[in-house]
């Protein structure tokens, strides 16, 4: 087909072909992830950050408006080392070729070529045998070739057909891939891009194409088959190297990209695989850390505003793509207390809620902990307040679970203190006849409550029980938990709007100490006052033991807020009192501790 000349509707058409053919084949990607680390979510990654340009571009017949939009679109929503990746190739495209309302063949083989520079200054350290070497070899061949091919529908077929082979050629390139006989995902997933971006010229059907190829020969001996595409073989050597950082985090800024080298120096120490990359409206920062809130903490006291971020925690990522512990999956939101250790052991699933301070915005118990809260309560202008997950990233976390569970039981804080309850649903109304395989679950409780609530669901999860059995047991339980917090002051509800000024204001000012609760509803609600915390642990402890008279308790848990000397007299005490240790000890979040202050210690039980 001799078409010479591309407008930005044939372009939004050609990459709408090629976001469709990562989309449905995106679970063939996540399979063979093995490389930075293996957490099986390139095809995800990909797919999201594609089809979320190919929803929020203008779609115009001048090339310049639709490449423009992209760009900012690819930023915006770019997840993981190869959507970032591909997000800088797009960026450098509308960077050589945003004047133009349409390409020719020339001009797109130099696009092309500055797109490539683009993708490879975004990473700290390219490595070869990834998407970077595809793309390279890809571009390479339109820059030498493309004045020898009648057409565009030529060129994207011989350009593809290159692709292919480099493709081929990763495993020799990486030793990861080789040893666990794979291709790149990455790479294999800008190849698909192709197949569909070339689709309408085509002599081949794309829709025909095999992306999956079982491998079962041992590479040192034997080439990689010729069409490239393989599948990971599912063996005891298959495993990757060894997980130096465990949090995969992106940030975005709105900077221009001309304080990479700025960026790079405050936080290059904090980890690995590295990617700054971005535009003059916004950067985009992807990082393998241990410490996400010491990367937005470096970030915020050098006056970069955080507009959005996403940190997934590889190991438990990992962890599931081994070996999942029940085809259940519990998933709830950090205002349930665990600990770490217990989120892991047990695969609890978690949905970081966004705190806002100073138009800067970080993630519960990720980017915001109890190390850096304290610094942000001190230094805000504004109190930080809290606020409801997007209902995108909702979804996106809905998604990443579904492909591994049969079903998800969600346990969302009260529905009465958050608007969080609200962003699962409307989750799960947009996944459609997805949505069916999600029980959702108002625990009408938060903090140690609620946590203790998750804790017996995923325990009777991972040793097999049924959803209705699991979802019956949990809403038997939650009429029977109850919390009740030991509060410094009156000060943090009063600024967080919990309690109204005036009242707290004067209560304040008599030294009154709360104890705070929860009512059936899910409301909070004063149990009572004290001027003095050894008072106030008095009236908890009698409230307890009442309970333990009266009804028995099942478990409990002692949670606090940067209070651990406190939190271990509790645990003592109750412990003598009530006859075991509690089920959890651990740090309340942060999203809690602007409503109850530093200082809170709090007792959950479930009464037998």
């Amino acid at each position: 087909m001799k078409h010479r000349e591309i407008n930005g509707v044939d372009f939004y058409s050609y990459f709408k072909l090629g976001a469709e053919e990562v989309q449905k084949n995106k679970e063939n990607l996540n399979a063979i992830n093995v490389f930075p680390v293996k957490d099986g979510d390139t095809g995800t990654n990909l797919a999201i950050t594609m089809t979320s340009i190919v929803k929020e571009a203008t779609v115009s017949e001048d090339f310049y408006i639709v490449i423009n939009s992209m760009s900012n679109a690819a930023f915006e929503n770019a997840r993981g080392n190869s959507g970032i990746i591909f997000a800088s190739f797009i960026n450098g495209f509308s960077e050589a070729c945003g004047q133009l309302k349409s390409l020719n063949l020339e001009q797109f083989s130099s696009g092309a070529t500055l797109a490539v520079e683009a993708a490879y200054s975004a990473v700290s350290t390219p490595v070869e045998g990834t998407m970077l070497t595809v793309i390279r070899e890809w571009a390479n061949y339109i820059a030498t070739y493309h004045d020898k091919h009648h057409g565009f529908g030529d060129l994207f077929e011989a350009a593809y057909e290159k692709a292919k082979q480099t493709l081929e050629e990763t495993p020799d390139m990486l030793e990861v891939l080789r040893k666990n006989k794979v291709v790149d995902s990455g790479a294999k997933g800008f190849v698909m891009f192709l197949s569909g971006f070339g689709k309408l010229f085509a002599s081949r059907n794309p829709q025909q194409e095999i992306w999956t190829q079982t491998v079962s020969m041992d590479l040192s001996e034997n080439p990689v088959p010729t069409d490239g595409l393989v599948q990971l073989v599912d063996s005891d050597e298959s495993h990757t190297h060894d997980l130096n950082f465990r949090y995969c985090t992106e940030v975005l800024l709105h900077n221009s990209v001309s304080e990479k080298a700025s960026i790079h120096a405050l936080i290059a120490s904090l980890g690995d695989s590295m990617i700054i990359t971005g535009n003059q409206q916004m950067v985009k920062i992807h990082i393998h850390t241990n410490h996400p809130d010491l990367v937005t903490q470096k970030l915020i006291e050098n006056r970069y505003k955080i507009n959005k971020s996403k940190v997934d925690d590889m190991l438990l990522q990992t962890e599931v793509e081994r070996a999942p512990k029940s085809k259940i999956a519990i998933l709830t939101d950090s205002i349930a207390d665990l600990s770490d250790a217990q989120r892991i052991d047990e695969h609890v699933h978690m949905l970081s809620l966004p705190l806002i301070a100073d138009e800067s915005i970080y993630l519960d118990k990720r980017t915001v902990t109890m190390a850096n809260i304290q610094s942000i309560l001190d230094t805000s202008h504004t109190y930080p307040s809290s606020s409801q997950p997007d209902v995108k990233q909702v979804k996106m976390k809905f998604e990443w679970l579904l492909d591994h569970y049969e079903h998800i039981v969600a346990i969302s804080v009260a529905s009465a203190l958050s608007g969080t309850y609200m962003s699962y649903q409307r989750a799960i109304s947009e996944l459609g006849d997805q949505g069916k395989r999600i029980t959702l679950i108002d625990s009408k409780l938060n903090s140690g409550a609620q946590g203790l609530i998750v804790y017996q669901a995923v325990k009777m999860a991972n040793f097999g029980a049924s959803l209705e059995s699991i979802v019956q047991a949990i809403n038997a339980s939650i009429p029977k938990t109850s919390i009740y917090v030991s509060l410094d002051t009156f000060k943090y509800a009063v600024k967080s709007g919990r309690v109204p000024n005036q009242i707290g204001n004067f209560l304040i000012k008599l030294g009154a100490k709360p104890i705070m609760t929860l009512t059936k509803e899910g409301k909070g609600a004063a149990f009572g006052l004290a001027f003095s915390r050894k008072s106030i642990d008095r009236k908890i402890y009698n409230k307890v033991k009442k309970i333990l008279d009266l009804e028995g308790i099942e478990q409990y848990a002692i949670v606090h807020a940067n209070n651990p000397n406190l939190a271990q007299q509790y645990c003592k005490v109750f412990e003598s009192l009530i006859g075991f240790a509690p089920t959890i000890v651990t740090e309340i979040s942060a999203v809690t501790t602007i409503h109850a202050g530093t200082g809170a210690v709090a007792i959950a039980l479930i009464r037998r």
